[in-house]
């Protein structure tokens, strides 16, 4: 499952992280430092976009997988609609006052008009991602949503293809056309809006709950806005953190124009530099980004079932995985440093040494980084939102802003070392911070489970039932609940087996029986056979033909009648079912 999920999003990240590099790499070459200068003043914006769109995106998409897994489709479909209607809203205010208040910006960004030439650059930048505040902001949410509601391979079309284009228009635009970097911006408005049309395409088909006729009768109200909110607050625990890059940035802008006004640096070759240096770091962050976004949805379905193994076994494969490319890709960065800057238009000898180091230093943080990033998912993801948030502060409001004012305002020369000092200094602070909460945490860890896994080598039900026995005596469960457990397990993997399962060497089932806390009892059962929904039979007449189905639709038609609840859906590939009794 985590490997189906990886490739699109690792392509879809890497897309990204090549358009997000496709301004500075256009304007870099054909305008130099001070393309690559205005460039760097005007990405906070991209930061205060992150904020807003991934605080919806993020935590929407992260309830809408925990909603779907828990079978309440039309929640998920009124939830999502009404996340659309507020985001909207607020791209409207967006778009309208970045426009009336454009000087005022830039003045805080650091581009005022006592710099006419720079103030220009950087408002022919800024005003077409202004306008676009609609575009930008839904273009991070439907990516999210699509991937978690099953469309993983329209998102990431989507996504690259968008991404592509950005390239293409940037070299259209600026390269050839000549406009600068009022091109570069229309270049990434355009081809936002063609990522978001295209990933518009998955409400039409019917791979996922989310689809025009569901939303079209889809019904909000009060629960549904409390809904909202709360999935804004989870989301924030991680875009939180673009409040404090966008900080981050214009305080190491300042910084360095300031430092150059003292004549301690080349204040604009400086911030050209520090500009290269974070379009860096969209690969190589951005690569350990792409394990986390993978690791989401599938820790929040396994949240959801209660299944701790699985949980323990998919951190082990992100963190494995995710920091050996993370940081694979962070050494071929830092060995062709030099070629890397030469990319970004940077030609003079001086410049091209301070870049070089710049970048080879900020290659050291990457492993502490990845480690961050990847964590901070897992808890997002199952429902330890206070570490998530921690994690979040500790990388930006307590180590990144304290060490670029130090480093900036003292050390100016050896600003690059705030990467390094900031990302170790926050991964070590947040494994003390789990070591401190793990007694709050033990209660949902302390909630009875039982699991068990078959596949192709051991179908062994009858040892799956005795442990289900003992689970259900071990617990005290009544009688009548315990039966019926024994028999959803029973008439479910039964069917599964007969009527869903070709043979193949990698078929399984994985089955976990969790009691919550307000006694209900959840039966969750997961199996890799091609797409089969037992719910779905039928009571057909019987006939000499057909008393075969019957029989075996009789036992699931008795767990239908009995279930206070049952969902089933089929999530990247696997057929999930879900009883509640």
């Amino acid at each position: 499952m985590f490997f189906q999920v990886l490739w699109p999003s690792l392509i879809s990240t890497l897309a990204l992280s090549v358009a997000n590099m496709a301004d500075a790499l256009a304007v870099g070459n054909r305008m130099g430092e001070s393309g690559l200068a205005a460039i760097g003043i005007v990405t906070p914006l991209y930061m205060i976009y992150n904020v807003l769109g991934l605080a919806f995106a993020t935590g929407g998409s992260v309830t809408h997988s925990r909603l779907t897994a828990e079978g309440r489709d039309e929640e998920a479909v009124a939830h999502f609609k009404r996340m659309c209607l507020w985001l909207f809203g607020l791209s409207l205010v967006i778009a309208i006052l970045g426009n009336l208040l454009l000087d005022v910006i830039l003045k805080l960004l650091g581009a005022g008009l006592d710099n006419p030439v720079l103030h220009r650059l950087c408002g022919e930048y800024a005003r077409p991602l202004l306008y676009a505040a609609p575009v930008m902001l839904f273009n991070l949410v439907l990516y999210n949503y699509v991937r978690c509601d099953n469309g993983a391979r329209i998102a990431t079309i989507g996504f690259t293809v968008g991404c592509v284009a950005d390239v293409g228009f940037n070299i259209l635009f600026v390269l050839v056309l000549g406009w600068g970097v009022k091109g570069s911006a229309w270049a990434t408005v355009i081809a936002q809006t063609i990522s978001v049309v295209i990933m518009s395409l998955h409400f039409r088909g019917k791979t996922g709950v989310l689809n025009i006729a569901a939303m079209k009768h889809a019904v909000s109200g009060a629960d549904t806005d409390y809904l909202v909110g709360r999935s804004v607050r989870l989301g924030l625990t991680t875009s939180s953190g673009y409040v404090f890059q966008f900080l981050f940035l214009v305080l190491g802008n300042r910084l360095l124009l300031l430092a150059g006004q003292r004549g301690l640096i080349n204040g604009e070759d400086y911030v050209a530099v520090f500009d290269v240096v974070m379009n860096i770091s969209y690969v190589a962050y951005g690569v350990c980004q792409a394990f986390s976004d993978t690791m989401q949805p599938l820790a929040s379905t396994f949240s959801a079932e209660h299944d701790a193994d699985d949980l323990r076994y998919l951190i082990h494969i992100a963190m494995g995985y995710g920091l050996s490319v993370g940081t694979a890709v962070a050494v071929l960065i830092g060995l062709f440093a030099g070629d890397v800057s030469g990319l970004f238009g940077i030609r003079g000898a001086d410049t091209l040494a301070l870049s070089v180091r710049a970048i080879r230093i900020f290659c050291l943080s990457t492993p502490f980084a990845g480690a961050t990033i990847i964590l901070t998912g897992y808890y997002q993801s199952t429902d330890k939102e206070l570490l998530a948030s921690l994690a979040t502060t500790f990388r930006t409001l307590a180590m990144l802003l304290p060490v670029t004012f130090l480093t900036g305002w003292f050390f100016p020369l050896e600003f690059w070392w705030l990467f390094f000092i900031s990302e170790f200094c926050s991964l070590a602070a947040l494994l003390i911070a789990v070591f401190l909460t793990r007694k709050k945490y033990a209660a949902r860890a302390a909630l009875p489970v039982f699991s068990a896994f078959m596949d192709q080598s051991d179908y062994d039900l009858a040892q799956v039932l005795a442990g289900v026995e003992e689970f259900c005596d071990r617990q005290e469960i009544p009688i009548k609940t315990a039966t019926l457990l024994q028999l959803a397990v029973e008439e479910l993997t039964v069917v599964t087996i007969e009527k869903a399962f070709t043979g193949g060497k990698d078929e399984y089932i994985q089955l976990t029986i969790a009691g919550e806390e307000n006694g209900d009892y959840v039966l969750h059962i997961r199996n890799s056979a091609p797409q089969f929904n037992p719910f779905d039979m039928r009571m057909d007449r019987i006939n000499a033909q057909l008393q075969e189905d019957v029989m075996d639709s009789m036992g699931v038609m008795m767990v239908k009648k009995k279930a206070k609840d049952l969902h089933y859906r089929n999530f990247q590939g696997f057929n999930v079912m879900t009883v509640r009794l």
